[in-house]
């Protein structure tokens, strides 16, 4: 059964014990948590690598005062991409994912995500260095997180070694285990159309729903070219049986463009309630 949930970070910079209230006013009963910096910092991963029982306590004293469970981790990196070239800034993400997903367990997460890194122009890596080198960091992080009982995935993102559904494949298939964080608004910023991207359908564990369009990577909800009903639809079909999160990020010039993130997050919320509905 498709669950719907919503980004403790699409806000801007407010706490988890904020954003917590902000997600349960809206209506939703799930939620994808941020572990990363500027908006998605509601856990910094250097304390709840430092204080994982702490931390954990903390986010479950929080979701279970606002009637929340929770899905999945959003990580995307810890400073420094996982495929970086050094060997010993590669050890340091390695020592950081240990200790973030033993706290990711103790919260009763469902899966974590990554980002799969990029091509290091600057540094000299070629393109299949860098897909060999997130190959190996990505088959050590699968075992490490099945090892706690989460799941592991990457978001097949612009500018990263993933941005076309043929290198998120490839890149998946050379990685017994992992899986896809999907969101098509990524991939429209490719002109890929629905029938491009539904082709990631089966790798994807996860999908993060926001509004998209050619040249806008966030558009309102019922202005966008993301077909939700038609993706609901494909879904269900399927018979997938997962999370959709509502994903939006506070940017000030959407802010200055008279956005209130939240009616936004609510609308989206509603289209694929109804989407579902009509299933």
């Amino acid at each position: 059964m498709t669950r719907i949930a919503g980004a403790t970070f699409s806000f801007g910079d407010l706490n988890i014990e904020a954003a917590a209230r902000v997600v349960r006013e809206i209506g939703f009963d799930l939620v994808d948590v941020g572990a990363g910096w500027s908006n998605y910092h509601q856990i910094m991963p250097q304390e709840a690598v430092d204080d994982p029982d702490g931390q954990a306590d903390r986010l479950r004293r929080v979701v279970e005062e606002n009637g929340l469970g929770v899905s999945e981790l959003f990580i995307m990196h810890f400073g420094k991409p996982i495929n970086h070239p050094d060997p010993q800034v590669r050890e340091w993400t390695r020592g950081m994912f240990d200790g973030i997903t033993t706290f990711a367990r103790k919260a009763e997460f469902e899966s974590v995500m990554m980002i799969p890194g990029h091509v290091h122009d600057e540094l000299g890596q070629t393109p299949e260095e860098a897909f060999e080198i997130s190959v190996g960091e990505l088959r050590g992080m699968v075992d490490v997180a099945g090892e706690k009982q989460l799941g592991c995935n990457i978001e097949p993102c612009m500018g990263s070694i993933a941005e076309r559904p043929a290198d998120a494949m490839r890149l998946v298939e050379s990685v017994p285990g992992l899986g896809l964080t999907l969101d098509y608004a990524h991939q429209v910023q490719l002109g890929l159309g629905h029938e491009e991207i539904e082709v990631l359908h089966p790798l994807a564990r996860h999908f993060h729903a926001k509004q998209s369009a050619p040249g806008a990577f966030q558009a309102r909800p019922d202005e966008g070219s993301i077909d939700f009903g038609r993706l609901i639809r494909k879904l269900e079909a399927d018979g997938y049986d997962g999370v959709i999160c509502v994903e939006f990020v506070t940017q000030q010039e959407l802010l200055d463009a008279g956005w209130d993130f939240r009616r936004e997050t609510g609308r989206l919320k509603e289209i694929l309630e109804e989407a579902l509905d009509d299933c």
